[in-house]
C-alpha cells in the first residue's frame, strides 16, 4: 500500500508450514544459550525448551528471524513485478510490526518503509553558473601571515622551571578557590590549573593578583567581575579567592629570524618560510570559499528541486544528528546527560530543533543523487579501493579498522563522496 511522502506499507502472511522451521530453529538456538537439567546444550527438545521459558519466547525469537528472512525476499520479487518501483527503491531501515503470532498459526506482520522519491531538478548548472559568478576573491596580507609565524614561532616555545617571583608572561599552575559570601560556588575550584601572565585569558584582575608570588606560597584576594563580562553567572558579582602558586616556568620563544626558519624545514631564509607561510593559508582560504560555493549551489538547487521527502528518511538523519553531536560531546569529555542539563533542554527538545536542518541534508542527498543519476556519473571500484586505504591509514592499524569499521559501510560511504565530487566538478566546468 502506498502512503504519504514515498513511504510503502505491506502486510505480509507466512503459512505455518513456512514459519514451522523457524519455531524449530529458534528453539535450537534458544537450547543452546541456556541450561537445562538432562540436556546438554542445544540437544533440549522442543517441550523441554518451552517448558523452561515459555512458549511465546519460542515464537517471539522465530518471528524475528522469519521477519527478518521473508521481507527482504517479499521486497525483491514485488521490485522484478514491478509493483514496486525499481528507478526509486526503499532505502532507510524498516519498521517492523507484527500483528498476528499465536502457536499453531500464521505469521502476519506489516513492514513500512521509504522509497526514494521522485526528484524534479531545476535548472541546476544555470544555478552552478550564477553561483560561481558570485566567487569572492581570494587574497592574504601580511597580517595573517604575521599571525601564522607567531603562532609557529610560539608553538616552539621551551619551558624551563624556574624558583623565582613570578612576572608577566611566565606559564604557572595554581590551585585556587572562589568563594562568594564565603560558600564556594559550583565549579569554583581548581588545581594544577594553566596560566600564562600577560594573555588575559582568565578572571579580570586574577593575573595581576598572582603576579609576584612565589612557588608554594598562598594568597588571598578578591575581584569584582565587569558586568559584561561574557559568563553571565560571574558577571557584575564579587568573590573571594584562595590560591596556591604551584609550577613557574620561564617562556622561551625563538625570534622569527633566518635560523628558526632553517630549523623548520627546508627553508634557507625567513623570507622562504613567509612564502610557503603565504602560499598554505592562500591554498586554504581557496579550499573553504570552494566548500562555501558547493553549499551555496546545492543548497539553492535543493530550495528549487520538488521532492516528498519522505518522513521515515528525516527521521534517520535526526537520529545520524544525534550520534553526530553525542560522540562530539564525549570527545570534550562530557556525558550527555550533563550536556543537556548544561544547556536545559531535553532530547526530545534537540529533535524538534534539528527538524528544519534534517529536513534540508535529506533534500540535499536526494538532489546530488538525482543530479549523479541524470548525469550518468559513475564510481569504478579501483577509485573506491584506493579512497578507502587512504581512508583506513588514518586509523591505528589496518587491524584495528577492520575490527571496529563495517567494511561495506565504509565503501558506500566512500562511494557517496566520490560521487559528490564528480558532481560538484560537473557543475564548476558549467561555469
Amino acid at each position: 500500500m502506498q502512503l504519504e511522502h514515498s513511504e510503502v506499507e505491506i502486510k505480509i502472511t507466512l503459512p505455518f508450514a513456512e514459519f514451522e522451521p523457524h519455531i524449530k530453529r529458534a528453539s535450537v538456538l534458544i537450547s543452546e544459550e541456556i541450561e537445562i537439567d538432562g540436556f546438554r546444550r542445544g540437544r533440549a527438545p522442543y517441550d523441554a525448551v518451552r517448558s523452561y521459558v515459555g512458549e511465546s519466547a519460542i515464537y517471539e525469537r522465530a518471528a524475528d528471524s522469519a521477519v527478518r528472512k521473508t521481507w527482504t525476499n517479499v521486497f525483491d520479487r514485488m521490485t522484478h513485478t514491478g509493483e514496486l518501483s525499481a528507478e526509486n527503491p526503499l532505502i532507510g531501515r524498516p519498521e517492523v510490526s507484527v500483528t498476528k503470532l499465536t502457536p499453531g498459526n500464521e505469521l502476519q506482520f506489516t513492514v513500512k518503509s521509504a522509497a526514494l522519491p521522485p526528484v524534479k531538478l531545476p535548472l541546476y548548472r544555470t544555478i552552478a553558473q550564477r553561483i560561481y559568478g558570485e566567487k569572492r576573491e581570494i587574497s592574504v596580507d601580511e597580517k595573517e601571515v604575521n599571525d601564522a609565524l607567531n603562532w609557529l614561532c610560539d608553538s616552539r616555545t621551551k619551558l624551563i622551571t624556574v624558583n623565582r617571583e613570578v612576572k608577566n608572561g611566565d606559564r604557572v599552575e595554581v590551585d585556587f578557590e572562589m568563594r562568594q559570601g564565603g560558600v564556594k560556588i559550583k565549579n569554583g575550584e581548581s588545581h594544577n590549573h594553566p596560566l600564562i601572565l600577560g594573555q588575559g585569558k582568565f578572571l579580570p584582575g586574577f593575573e595581576e593578583a598572582i603576579t609576584g608570588m612565589k612557588a608554594g606560597e598562598k594568597k588571598e584576594f578578591a575581584l569584582e567581575i565587569p558586568k559584561d563580562w561574557h559568563e553571565k553567572t560571574l558577571a557584575g558579582k564579587a568573590f573571594d579567592f584562595s590560591v596556591k602558586m604551584g609550577l613557574i616556568q620561564e617562556r622561551h620563544t625563538p625570534e622569527a629570524m633566518d635560523e628558526f626558519a632553517k630549523s623548520m624545514g627546508d627553508f634557507d631564509s625567513l623570507d622562504a618560510l613567509r612564502a610557503n607561510i603565504r602560499e598554505g593559508l592562500l591554498i586554504e582560504k581557496m579550499e573553504k570559499e570552494d566548500q562555501r560555493i558547493q553549499s551555496l549551489i546545492i543548497e539553492n538547487i535543493a530550495k528549487e528541486a520538488e521532492i516528498d521527502a519522505p518522513k521515515m528518511l528525516v527521521e534517520s538523519e535526526i537520529e545520524k544528528m544525534g550520534e553526530e553531536m553525542k560522540s562530539n560531546i564525549a570527545q570534550f569529555g562530557m556525558k550527555w546527560e550533563d550536556y543537556l542539563l548544561h544547556i536545559k533542554k531535553t532530547e526530545g527538545d534537540l529533535r524538534k530543533d534539528w527538524q528544519e536542518n534534517a529536513g534540508r541534508r535529506v533534500r540535499v542527498a536526494l538532489c546530488l543523487r538525482a543530479i549523479a543519476n541524470q548525469e550518468r556519473v559513475t564510481v569504478s571500484e579501483e577509485e573506491i579501493k584506493e579512497k578507502t586505504e587512504k581512508y583506513l591509514q588514518r586509523r591505528a592499524s589496518a587491524h584495528e579498522a577492520e575490527k571496529a569499521i563495517d567494511s561495506s559501510a565504509v565503501g558506500e560511504y566512500i562511494r557517496g563522496i566520490l560521487r559528490n565530487e564528480k558532481v560538484f566538478a560537473l557543475l564548476k566546468s558549467a561555469h
